[in-house]
């Protein structure tokens, strides 16, 4: 009997702690994506994109561990909500949050294969973005 009220404590507790975890997972796409072109792994971008709309390189490259991709881009308005980033092997956008109308940050890869650059206005007014990316 004793071992049994052990067995239902000790499963009990195991539902209350599973019931607490959260998945952690990259951020999810927008509504409506759109794509633009980007024919070289380095080069400069310039671009209007619309409130609550995700913009894709329309081409991807290969990049291996230990590799870094530079983003340094300017954005008006300023006060918008702009995350940059890179949309893994995986399908998840992993992005890198714009502050006060700019970003200048590198990203390390942890993982080999394709990545394809994107930027995501998570404001309802449209922006307008210029820039380099340096993978």
């Amino acid at each position: 009997m004793r071992k049994r009220n052990v067995f239902f404590v000790f499963l009990m507790c195991m539902i209350l702690l599973g019931s607490f975890a959260t998945t952690v997972s990259a951020v999810s796409m927008s509504d409506e994506v759109q794509t633009f072109s980007m024919a070289r792994a380095s080069g400069r971008f310039s671009l209007d994109v619309p409130g609550n709309v995700m913009f894709e390189a329309d081409s991807s490259f290969p990049l291996n561990a230990g590799e870094t991709v530079t983003i340094e881009a300017n954005y008006s308005p300023w006060s918008a909500s702009v995350d940059f980033g890179l949309i893994a092997p995986d399908g998840l956008f992993y992005p890198v949050r714009g502050q006060n109308g700019s970003i200048n940050k590198t990203i390390e890869i942890v993982e080999r294969g394709n990545y394809t650059f994107a930027i995501l206005n998570n404001s309802s007014v449209e922006i307008s973005v210029s820039g380099f990316v340096k993978y």
